[in-house]
């Protein structure tokens, strides 16, 4: 009998995947409430037609849904995920089919993880199902396979709604008879195959300058320097593939951070992706004698940016040009089609993508700006007179509405294009052009006595923020003076917290929602906002959202590089959240409690029977269910927040998550980096942070990792189960209750995991202000003496103590 091994925690790793089949999905139905609507329309997509006869299932030939088979590689993970995002609603279909080998006749017990509705066959029968789509958390059905000696194809029928992030993703685990299964795929003829292209890839190791494999590359073996582009028009022209075929190695080139390399070997195609972490640099821009330019010098060279790319790339699907349009009106520039980028993006507001709030935010500041006549006039006039400003208008879609960046963008929409056309007829709201301003009016006048009282929920969010600001601004400059001055002072507040956790060259923060450039505190968008106001800053894109600020009169506060640049230790509240900052000239720390206690957090309305649904606290409570509680407790199932860095500078950071995801490909919340599976108990003290990692048997990623880039650091010791590390004059320790293991992703020598459902971390930090030496270090941070029981699960350390009481939060269900 030949086939790989069962992977982590019994997990099948080897597939193969036909689809995702997409088709325009349209529901008659109606609901006010777009969250119901939408749990309701996944209640109802799943068909769970039998599947029948599958045909030859080989890599290349067509599958029953027409699609492709194709081998599915994804180094590391113990899922198939082809998540992704859909701007409209779609039906998703996709099968996935695999082979289970064995030596007898066996029963063997299964478990089957998804959030999509499948239908699991094996040799033909069906076996079990998970019924309908869900959104969060992932679902687990646990099924017996009758497996026969020999070969036994398993099939997953799969089917999903497809509505802004989708979580397209299955695994099945082999719960006993471990040792008596190895694994293959149907098409027998390519398995040789992909197992030497699998094997190939999975050698690799990087060494300086040069990417290392353990074998000569494969016939078809190439690879690219092309990963993602910010400009839309760059990310439409092919990459440049450059053969390797014969090849142990790839000389690199420098400033070249991703690569990608892949194996082609007839119709069977396998990739993937590295990471080169220290081509990952801060970018400033400075004179060539190593000075600053001055702020308005600066602001210049922020709008030349913007202007000069195309349109920002959604998901290399389509552009976004609004931002970018807008910064080439303030240079008077006309070297883009922006007559044309104007159309399209009239037509993507018009079919209401998700995300199309955005753009009609940048169209109002355009009005207000720049004149616009004859047919463009019109065009603009009928869309956004026929848009739909909230989800209780009529229309069928998958737009956001609740995060706290779509609500702003939303209400301050509806406010100013009722304005502007008073007398005109607005056919989805049902109301006139007056109606709907005091509707906005309303809705903006609230949002900003909920953040005036509790402060933000996407709290410190490098993402999101700079969308914030960009919906803010609409509010300072086109809203009444008192409603102007409130939003001011809001978007004051907004950078004031940005710049307290801005920390040297980066914004180290925990944070209300999150995505993978976590990883890099430097390279966040929000970056773009600190280097506008300080200029000595590396700067970012940040998704070009500045391109808002060239035609604003909202002045920057003073006093923020002050808080930029001071020491501080302090604790304050935002959302339902407590965080922590310590940070001086060595190190800085910073956390959310988990729990924070004693604490009585606002409620969410959702919950509630018989509640209005059109006010601002019940979208809020929406924002809760869908993005994420800003409630900390253990136990409960995370989303897209960031609990908490150490970090020496703004590129010598490190962390700890439970993975929502065991890959970086497709579209997770949480994901491999960003966010967290289940959350942890967390305490932060004088320059020591706690945290307990408990992991339910309801989720199926058993372990938690540790990011720790070694390669920004000027010192690294490995000691039992301690890392040491220092950069210039700071200091920082590591200890895990389990003895780490290094792993290497997309990123090398970045990650260090522990295999256990079940881990406490210490980390301790220090630096010449308080420590005579490194080594002097090292002692103190052993002598806090850490030690876990894992029963009580109590972690103490020293004068530190944290216990984890597992808690439940039903907002997280949906």
């Amino acid at each position: 009998m030949s086939g790989w091994k069962l992977g982590l925690d019994g997990f099948v790793t080897h597939f193969m995947v036909s689809g995702p089949q997409e088709e325009p999905y349209f529901n008659e139905a109606k609901d006010k409430n777009q969250l119901r609507y939408e749990a309701y329309l996944r209640s109802v997509i799943a068909e769970h037609k039998p599947v029948g006869e599958t045909g030859e299932i080989l890599v290349g030939a067509k599958s029953r849904l027409n699609e492709e088979w194709k081998y599915y590689y994804d180094s590391g993970s113990c899922f198939v995920n082809i998540s992704t995002f859909y701007s409209v609603m779609r039906r998703i279909h996709f099968d996935i089919a695999t082979v289970l080998e064995t030596s007898s006749d066996i029963d063997v017990k299964a478990a089957l993880w998804s959030y999509a509705a499948v239908d699991v066959y094996c040799n033909g029968r069906l076996e079990g199902a998970l019924k309908q789509p869900v959104y969060k958390p992932i679902q687990k059905k646990e099924l017996t396979l009758h497996l026969k000696a020999g070969r036994n194809l398993i099939y997953l029928a799969c089917e999903n709604l497809g509505v802004r992030d989708t979580r397209s993703v299955a695994g099945l685990q082999i719960l006993n008879h471990k040792d008596e299964i190895k694994v293959s795929i149907p098409d027998e003829a390519c398995a040789d195959a992909a197992a030497v292209a699998e094997a190939f890839l999975e050698s690799a190791h990087l060494e300086s300058n040069k990417l290392c494999f353990d074998s000569p590359a494969p016939a078809g073996t190439s690879y690219t320097y092309r990963y993602h582009e910010e400009d839309f028009a760059k990310a439409k022209i092919p990459a440049v593939w450059y053969q390797a075929e014969g090849k142990n190695e790839i000389l690199l080139e420098n400033g070249q951070p991703y690569i990608t390399v892949k194996v082609v070997l007839g119709k069977l195609e396998l990739k993937r992706v590295f990471e080169r972490t220290e081509q990952l640099v801060p970018k400033y821009a400075l004179r060539e004698d190593g000075s600053a330019f001055s702020f308005e010098e600066n602001k210049e060279l922020i709008f030349r940016r913007i202007a000069d790319v195309m349109s920002e790339s959604r998901g290399e699907k389509f552009g976004f040009p609004i931002s970018n349009i807008l910064a080439r009106k303030y240079f008077n520039d006309n070297s883009m089609d922006d007559e044309r980028l104007m159309y399209e993006m009239l037509e993507m507001i018009e079919e209401r993508y998700d995300c199309s709030d955005f753009l009609m935010c940048g169209l109002i500041r355009y009005l207000h700006n720049y004149p616009v006549e004859g047919a463009m006039k019109d065009r603009i006039k009928d869309v956004m007179l026929n848009y739909r400003y909230w989800m209780d208008m009529d229309g069928f879609d998958g737009m956001c509405f609740w995060s706290e960046n779509h609500a702003l963008m939303f209400y301050t929409c509806a406010m100013n294009a009722g304005e502007m056309y008073p007398d005109e007829y607005f056919p989805r709201a049902k109301m006139t052009g007056r109606e709907l301003h005091l509707y906005g009016r309303n809705k903006v006048l609230q949002w900003l006595d909920d953040v005036e009282e509790y402060g933000f929920e996407e709290f410190l969010s490098t993402v999101y923020m700079c969308v914030t600001f960009a919906a803010l601004i609409n509010v300072v400059d086109y809203s009444e003076p008192e409603i102007s001055k409130r939003a001011a002072a809001v978007t004051d507040k907004m950078l004031s917290m940005l710049a307290l956790h801005t920390y040297k060259t980066g914004i180290v923060a925990p944070m209300g929602r999150v995505y993978r450039s976590v990883l890099y505190p430097f390279d966040q968008g929000a970056m773009a906002l600190m280097n506008l106001i300080n200029p000595k800053l590396p700067y970012t894109f940040g998704e070009g959202w500045l391109g808002f600020y060239a035609s604003s009169h909202y002045p920057i506060p003073e006093g923020l590089v002050k808080l930029m640049e001071d020491d501080v230790e302090t604790n304050y509240t935002t959302g339902n959240a407590r965080v922590y900052l310590e940070k001086n000239d060595d190190y800085c720390l910073t956390s959310v409690a988990s729990p924070r206690e004693p604490f009585t957090r606002w409620e969410n309305e959702t919950l509630k029977e018989d509640v209005d649904i059109t006010t601002h606290n019940f979208t809020k409570s929406f924002n809760e269910r869908f993005h994420g509680t800003t409630y900390f407790r253990p136990g409960t199932y995370g989303y897209q927040q960031h609990m908490w860095y150490a970090a020496l500078d703004g590129e010598a950071s490190i962390f700890v998550t439970h993975p929502g995801s065991t890959s970086e490909e497709g579209d997770m919340r949480p994901g491999y980096w960003h966010g967290n599976g289940v959350m942890p108990a967390l305490k932060q003290q004088h320059g020591l942070l706690g945290g307990i990692y408990v992991i339910p048997d309801e989720h199926p990623i058993g372990y938690t990792h540790l990011y720790c880039p070694e390669c920004r650091f000027d010192e690294v010791i490995h000691e039992e189960n301690w890392i040491f590390l220092r950069k210039e004059t700071g200091y920082l320790a590591l200890w895990c209750s389990e003895k780490m293991e290094a792993h290497n992703g997309i990123n090398f020598n970045c990650e260090q995991r522990a295999y256990s459902k079940n881990a406490a971390y210490l980390c301790v930090c220090g630096g010449q202000k308080s420590d005579a030496s490194f080594a002097a270090f090292k002692k103190r941070a052993k002598e806090t003496l850490p030690s876990y029981d894992k029963e009580s699960k109590t972690l103490t350390a020293q004068n530190f103590e944290l216990s984890y009481v597992a808690c439940k939060d039903v907002t997280q269900f949906l």
